[in-house]
């Protein structure tokens, strides 16, 4: 049978898992090509390729000491940095623009590792070093394995590159593997504590005509990333924001068929993103806070526990979201305009396999 996005929603954590045991296997290659002299990263991606990127970035870039810059294909400009290096995102392996974009680097001699699945991909195969995206060859459209499964790639690119080079020690390195383990055996627990909160309140849930995900630092990222998702399949208006950039003009639009999905996040920040909730929700009944701290309690808080955030955070938060996508779509029997599949077969923006 035809998989689903919720079969590929709650097949995740068990992608997640078996990229983590197998990550020396499957980023072997890249450990050793990695250029050590480099000194400015960009990560290439569009759509959730990019998003992937953004929410990484952060993360790579502590880790390596390097800056490392997210980039749409279409938006390659001048790069900086003496030795720049690139990383190409497309989990398809399809995209037409990152095939061009990874031409114009290796043009101009920047090395160019892509990152695919399947690794035999149009994409793939036109870097200097092609690695394989582990998630499992998903078919549907909107990306849940992909988008998790990239950015733990990219986060143990650098955890790997940055242990080989001696940028991180062996306790920072254990560190992360462990929260990243704890968290993926987890996972059918979240998945649980994310179902029951939609079933409770599916009714609300389903008046929502605009969405609006707001969030702090990678929050924001993820923010941005659940936006596309309920975009690409509830098929309503839907913007993620930084938190700040969220208070200054967005909130114009609150109306009592907005929702609200704010990620807390444990710090100076908390007192004001549980303020604007309370102000928010005198207005619609669809305001809800996300959170990694058990000890904050509500009818419109989803608590997803971590010890960990900073390394977990992105593979927590993004999880209610892919269920409304999953699951709201089906329940509110939503279908996309039938000439919106005309508009992507003919854009040419994926290339076609030989295989």
């Amino acid at each position: 049978m035809k998989e689903t996005m919720h079969d590929c929603y709650l097949s995740q954590f068990k992608c997640m898992e078996n990229l983590l045991s197998n990550r020396k296997e499957i980023l072997k290659d890249f450990i050793d090509y990695y250029p050590v002299e480099t000194d400015r990263i960009y990560l290439i991606g569009s759509g959730t390729s990019y998003n992937s990127c953004s929410a990484a970035a952060p993360f790579m870039e502590k880790i390596l000491g390097v800056e490392v810059t997210p980039i749409a294909p279409s938006a390659l400009g001048k790069l900086y940095g003496k030795k720049p290096f690139a990383i190409a995102v497309s989990q398809s392996g399809n995209s037409t623009n990152t095939i061009d974009a990874v031409n114009k680097l290796k043009e101009i001699g920047v090395p160019v590792v892509t990152l695919t699945d399947p690794k035999d991909s149009p994409v793939g195969n036109v870097g200097n070093l092609a690695v394989h995206l582990a998630a499992d060859n998903e078919q549907i459209g909107p990306r849940t394995r992909g988008y998790t499964a990239t950015v733990l790639t990219l986060y143990l690119m650098a955890l790997e590159v940055g242990l080989k080079e001696k940028k991180i020690d062996e306790a920072t390195y254990e560190k992360a593997i462990t929260a990243y383990k704890s968290t993926f055996n987890n996972g059918e627990e979240y998945f649980k504590i994310c179902q029951d909160f939609y079933d409770r309140h599916f009714g609300n849930l389903g008046k929502i005509r605009k969405y609006m995900f707001a969030g702090k630092d990678v929050l924001g990222r993820v923010a941005e990333e659940s936006a596309l998702k309920v975009i690409e399949t509830v098929i309503y208006p839907a913007m993620g924001y930084d938190y700040e950039e969220f208070l200054h003009g967005p909130l114009c639009c609150a109306h009592e068929d907005l929702g609200v999905f704010i990620f807390l996040t444990h710090d100076e920040d908390l007192d004001r993103m549980l303020k604007s909730a309370e102000l928010i929700g005198s207005i619609t009944q669809n305001c809800y806070l996300i959170s990694s701290d058990s000890s904050i309690s509500g009818t419109k808080i989803l608590v997803l526990p971590s010890d960990k955030p900073e390394y977990t955070s992105v593979f927590t938060n993004i999880l209610f979201a892919q269920l409304i996508s999953a699951k709201l779509t089906e329940d509110l029997d939503r279908i996309r305009h039938p000439g919106v599949k005309d508009i992507f077969d003919n854009m040419g923006t994926k290339a076609i396999s030989k295989k």
